[in-house]
């Protein structure tokens, strides 16, 4: 079995969102790692552990499994003691053959003053930094 994604760090076009894959199970598809935002209603955001999932599809291709392109999903969600907040963040896409990810990202924000905001991160091309 192939583990796909490759390990890294991957940063957005823009700067502002990483993903950072530690480990990446073939077997049930979960990815462990950090993942970062610079911005936020909070300020910035840092959430550890499971932080994403992937599924790869039979490549006709190569003839075989576990190649990209395949798709991906990450984010992370922050909900402290007390429940002041809760942030969540969600990018979904496609893990690609050049080993970058092209997704789309929300957010979605509460806080216990009732402010919500729900919106786009946009669409991002996040690339491997070695």
């Amino acid at each position: 079995m192939s583990n796909v994604p490759l390990i890294g760090k991957y940063i957005s076009a823009d700067k502002n969102f990483t993903l950072k894959i530690s480990s990446a199970n073939p077997s049930n598809g979960v990815i462990t790692g950090v993942y970062s935002a610079n911005y936020s209603p909070i300020g910035g955001l840092v959430v550890e552990g499971d932080v994403g999932t992937y599924g790869w599809v039979f490549n006709k291709a190569q003839g075989k499994d576990g190649v990209a392109p395949f798709n991906l999903s990450f984010g992370g969600a922050q909900r402290p003691d007390k429940r002041p907040y809760n942030i969540v963040d969600n990018w979904n896409g496609a893990y690609l053959a050049n080993n970058t990810i092209l997704a789309e990202g929300s957010r979605s924000f509460v806080n216990s003053e009732g402010l919500v905001e729900v919106g786009s991160l946009g669409t991002m091309l996040f690339s491997l930094v070695l």
